[in-house]
């Protein structure tokens, strides 16, 4: 918490934005969509940051594949329509103050950038992840319930994806993604 990640990211989506539609531009694709999508997991559920803050619900399709229902995509034909959108989104986070932090997010953003054919297929996709920071015990003695709450749940989310690039990186064949429900997605 503090260290800068969001401030890091919103930079980073920016770049992102031009650089997708500066390459779009120079190889002369004209047949591509741009859309955005751009949800925060709060508390263990999910919410739709470019529709009002809607509460989502993650299923699992037939093909074991992990689907948030109801989210929503918006076409971005500029660069400018993909970092406004991006704006709105991060404007809409849960943000609080800790004792670390004035504005602290108290979320994790997933921001996903898709292109798409002229029949809706996927091109490309990449997803942009802004992870919540991890909360010190000694910091929660200043908060309320609600804050240990929000820093246990980033915590233990934080657990499991830390858990899950452990395992990749040691070649286990066994990957414990089904532990939070950040690595679900």
């Amino acid at each position: 918490t503090g260290s800068g990640k969001t401030y890091t990211m919103t930079g980073v989506q920016s770049l992102l934005a031009q650089g997708i539609f500066r390459h779009l531009e120079d190889s002369g694709v004209r047949d591509v969509d741009v859309v955005v999508s751009f949800y925060e997991m709060y508390g263990g559920r999910f919410y739709d940051l470019l529709n009002r803050r809607q509460r989502l619900q993650l299923f699992e399709d037939g093909k074991q594949e992990m689907v948030i229902q109801g989210l929503t995509e918006k076409p971005c034909g500029t660069c400018q329509e993909l970092d406004d959108m991006m704006v709105f989104a991060n404007s809409a986070r849960s943000t609080h103050a800790t004792a670390s932090n004035d504005v602290s997010s108290r979320s994790h953003a997933i921001c996903v950038i898709s292109l798409r054919d002229q029949a809706g297929a996927l091109c490309g996709k990449l997803t942009l992840v802004d992870l919540a920071g991890s909360e010190r015990a000694i910091d929660y003695k200043s908060h309320n319930r609600q804050r240990r709450l929000e820093g246990s749940e980033i915590n233990k989310s934080l657990l499991a994806l830390k858990e899950c690039i452990r395992a990749m990186g040691a070649s286990s064949p066994y990957i414990p993604f089904r532990a939070s429900k950040l690595t679900l997605v």
